[in-house]
């Protein structure tokens, strides 16, 4: 990933956020206000385009698939995230946190310190667009970070998170961009900052997407480089100390939350692992 811009990859999800909070999803009732403010000049049109594309057409049906990957996803974690506050986190992490919006919707996270961790270029861009929004429901803190040359265990604790309280942590769209070096690495500084009854919720791929667009993410210079089985993350999470509780796919989510009605199925691919310390 080129660090001196904003991720990519960051502002399509947030573009599949927006077209699905504009209605485009079979996620019933799916809300995420937060997402067109994120979106650039390109995202805005694309979004346009999408409400205006005639209904049974290939425009709107491929805005539609976009925008169910989007929310099946996000309501997922959503719903773990909800979980692991229930439970007693109190505080949140969001690994590549690109332009998540939890902060800002979420009711459960108000009082919950959030430590959003990102490259500074990515970070800059988000901070001067919250300014479209209103007041954080979380205490949120931006930790920008060179994933090259400083340590997650060491940024997070210049910003303040307390390793002795329980955290939940998001890894949202970001693993199968690492090297499994890499990945492992930034899993063993969440083990050193994470206290007994945290949560890691960490989104996954077991395969590859498809030729068109694995080309396409290589040509903006975010390409997918990593895989895991289920038992292979698992064993890389258990290796840090969590312990799998609930593994889940994009067939479960659309079972789940779209009563099977989104055309997912090529994204069968996408996980997600929750797992607890």
């Amino acid at each position: 990933m080129r660090s001196e811009r904003p991720s990519r990859t960051a502002r399509l999800v947030a573009l599949g956020r927006a077209l699905a909070n504009a209605g485009l999803s079979h996620v019933a009732d799916f809300s995420d206000p937060t997402a067109r403010a994120f979106l650039s000049a390109r995202g805005e049109h694309s979004l346009d385009r999408a409400q205006r594309a005639v209904p049974g057409g290939k425009r709107h049906a491929a805005a539609r698939q976009m925008a169910d990957m989007a929310a099946l996803r996000t309501t997922a974690i959503d719903r773990a995230v909800r979980d692991a506050i229930a439970g007693g986190a109190t505080q949140l992490v969001i690994l590549g946190a690109g332009y998540d919006g939890r902060a800002w919707r979420l009711p459960e996270l108000a009082g919950v310190k959030v430590f959003e961790v990102d490259r500074l270029a990515t970070q800059r861009d988000k901070r001067a667009r919250t300014a479209k929004l209103p007041a954080a429901v979380g205490l949120v803190s931006f930790v920008a970070i060179d994933f090259e040359h400083e340590s997650l265990a060491s940024v997070l604790e210049h910003a303040g998170h307390d390793s002795s309280s329980p955290t939940c942590w998001i890894w949202e769209g970001v693993t199968m961009y690492l090297t499994r070096e890499a990945m492992r690495s930034t899993l063993a500084d969440v083990g050193r900052r994470s206290a007994r009854g945290s949560t890691m919720i960490v989104n996954y791929h077991t395969g590859r997407r498809d030729l068109v667009a694995r080309l396409m993410f290589r040509l903006i210079g975010e390409p997918q480089i990593s895989a895991w089985t289920r038992e292979e993350m698992a064993a890389d999470l258990r290796a840090v100390g969590y312990v799998v509780h609930e593994d889940s796919g994009m067939t479960d989510w659309n079972t789940q939350f779209a009563r099977s009605q989104a055309a997912v199925a090529r994204a069968a691919y996408m996980r997600l692992a929750t797992a607890r310390l």
